[in-house]
């Protein structure tokens, strides 16, 4: 599935930008310390490591309002897309990719600068199965016919 337009530029300036020294100055956005002035290039830069820390913590902020606003928002083809290494080395997805998030069992993501989650009813006349509200276990998996 594709990342949606906004995904992907939120993306490329994450991937596009030198997280070296980040914690040291404020940069424009896709600062390269290959381009700096002598008189902006820090003495002090982080390892690549610690760098790809920083990048990996911007891909998260942005992922999570992204994830909250898209309901097709892949993370993985996100984090890729930002340039980040989403495979454990088995080869399989990272598991710390998608844990860096706040979602529920369910996937729901959460409200941005929150730590909770939208109400969700069901609002239809062709529903079999009335929820009094979204803390019902049966709602969240979605199931039909039972009671809360």
């Amino acid at each position: 599935m594709a990342l949606s337009k906004i995904a992907q530029e939120f993306a490329a300036e994450i991937r596009n930008h030198d997280w070296s020294d980040a914690p040291w100055r404020l940069d424009r956005a896709g600062h390269s310390r290959a381009s700096d002035s002598s008189s902006k290039i820090t003495e002090r830069v982080l390892t690549d490591n610690e760098a790809q820390h920083v990048k990996t913590n911007a891909m998260w902020v942005t992922a999570q309002v992204l994830g909250y606003n898209d309901p097709n928002f892949d993370v993985y083809e996100f984090a890729e897309a930002c340039g980040l290494n989403t495979r454990n080395s088995r080869g399989g997805k990272n598991g710390g990719i998608d844990s860096g998030l706040r979602k529920d069992a369910y996937g729901r993501f959460m409200r941005p600068d929150t730590w909770k989650f939208d109400d969700e009813f069901i609002a239809t006349k062709t529903s079999d199965f009335y929820h009094a509200g979204t803390d019902c276990d049966w709602f969240r998996r979605g199931y039909r016919g039972g009671s809360c």
